[in-house]
């Protein structure tokens, strides 16, 4: 099966997308448009076989040790004020406890070797990080007296606890902040909920419009799930409160107490179209857009982003949790037989290597040869993959099915509203460079 190409069918026109460099070609209908098509394919065919045959014969597996971790998550707290239906790391029954002192500075004596460079230190995991904002707050003055001085800050909160001391914090210090939120109040209160039930709109929207008031830059973490028939209602939520966010889709529980159906897909597919149609007429009327995604990845399609390899877990990213084990990324924690060492003995690189804990380039994964979508996903998450297949060369079906929903949608709506991309008039398209088009 030849890769180079994908077809289309959009609004009764045929599209060529190039998959080694995201060219869209828009086939007139005309007597022979199976020969303009045929030449299309051949042309980027002859064009790509060279590279595509350099590439091939020199794949291998290409894991080294990183020089620099640049990016560190920690769990700083575990337990949960939510208890969410589809946590996928079932934060909510953990044990309350926190992160010491002691441990994280141990985890900076772990990290010494690396303070020389900028590090990102990203507060999530097994639980709501602002249960310790006692040690929160310590830490940056913790970073800088050993020597950490090159630090960034990224903090991810359900938000439902946020003080205007905590505000004031995360504003001196330039914290990042992400707040885990779902949209509508129908939508948000049927899966984000308190112990006793109770729904948490009302409490972190007060809190969402308290970062506002006080000028802090945050963005909104949304979970969609797959079974989602107000999907419109979410979208809308966001764009008519002016609220940036970033989604993503319900994913398995490590404990299975959560396991989407991939037959609910099928309410998805037909959902997001609606979605793009919607942002279609918001684009034309060249209103400015808040779902950071969107933008991005149409972005991404016009700029020919190609990226064939994948996350960094691993090489250069890695989480500890409270105790000081290791794991690839927060996904992985919720397993100590995950673990990949500790910040006393250090990271233990052959594990790592002999379960395939890290993201291969796309071209390294057999299964992922024939897939139009491989430079768009680059194979997807291994930790998925781990906790479906128990191997991270066996793709998701269910992670597989639902990006060639989205990815097919945003190709979509790219094809419809082209034509403000390249205006050079369009609010949310005004950083193109024409030489780019």
């Amino acid at each position: 099966m030849n890769t180079t190409y994908k077809q289309f069918n959009i609004e009764n026109l045929t599209y060529i997308f190039c998959i080694e460099d995201f060219e869209i070609f828009k086939i007139p209908h005309i007597e022979n448009d199976e020969n303009i098509i045929k030449e299309i394919k051949i042309k980027k065919e002859k064009s790509n076989s060279n590279i595509d045959k350099n590439n091939r014969e020199n794949l291998k597996d290409d894991f080294t040790k990183s020089k620099i971790i640049h990016t560190v998550g920690i769990d700083i707290a575990n337990g949960c004020t939510l208890d969410c239906t589809y946590c996928y790391i079932s934060a909510a029954k953990k044990t309350r406890r926190i992160l010491s002192k002691e441990i994280f500075l141990d985890i900076l004596n772990f990290l010494k070797s690396e303070k020389d460079h900028p590090i990102t230190f990203y507060f999530t995991g097994a639980g709501e990080p602002t249960l310790n904002f006692n040690l929160l707050k310590q830490l940056p003055i913790l970073c800088k007296e050993n020597g950490f001085d090159k630090c960034v800050y990224n903090l991810t909160t359900n938000g439902t606890i946020l003080t205007n001391e905590m505000i004031e914090f995360f504003k001196l210090n330039m914290f990042t902040i992400n707040i885990s939120f779902d949209g509508d109040k129908k939508t948000h209160d049927a899966s984000r909920i308190y112990h006793n039930g109770k729904g948490s709109f009302e409490d972190i929207y007060n809190n969402l419009t308290l970062l506002k008031k006080n000028g802090i830059k945050f963005s909104c973490k949304t979970t969609i799930q797959p079974d989602n028939k107000n999907l419109v209602e979410v979208f809308s939520f966001f764009e008519e409160n002016k609220i940036n966010f970033i989604f993503s889709i319900a994913t398995n529980s490590f404990d299975n107490h959560f396991l989407p159906n991939i037959n609910d897909l099928k309410t998805f597919e037909e959902q997001l179209n609606k979605v793009v149609e919607s942002y279609k007429k918001l684009i034309e009327n060249n209103q400015e857009i808040f779902a950071e995604k969107f933008i991005n990845d149409l972005k991404r399609i016009h700029y020919g982003q190609v990226s064939k390899n994948g996350c960094i877990a691993s090489r250069e990213s890695f989480f500890m949790d409270i105790e000081g084990s290791i794991f690839p990324c927060s996904y992985h924690s919720s397993s100590i037989d995950l673990s990949v060492g500790n910040i006393y003995a250090g990271i233990d690189y052959e594990k790592i290597i002999k379960n395939s804990w890290y993201a291969k380039p796309v071209d390294n994964y057999s299964a992922c040869e024939n897939c139009w979508m491989k430079y768009l996903c680059t194979g997807s998450c291994f930790a998925i993959k781990w906790l479906e297949n128990k191997n991270t060369d066996v793709p998701s079906d269910y992670l597989c099915k639902t990006y060639d929903i989205y990815w097919t949608a945003i190709i979509k709506l790219y094809t419809q509203i082209y034509p403000y991309i390249t205006s050079g008039n369009n609010i949310n398209f005004i950083d193109l460079n024409d030489e780019n088009q």
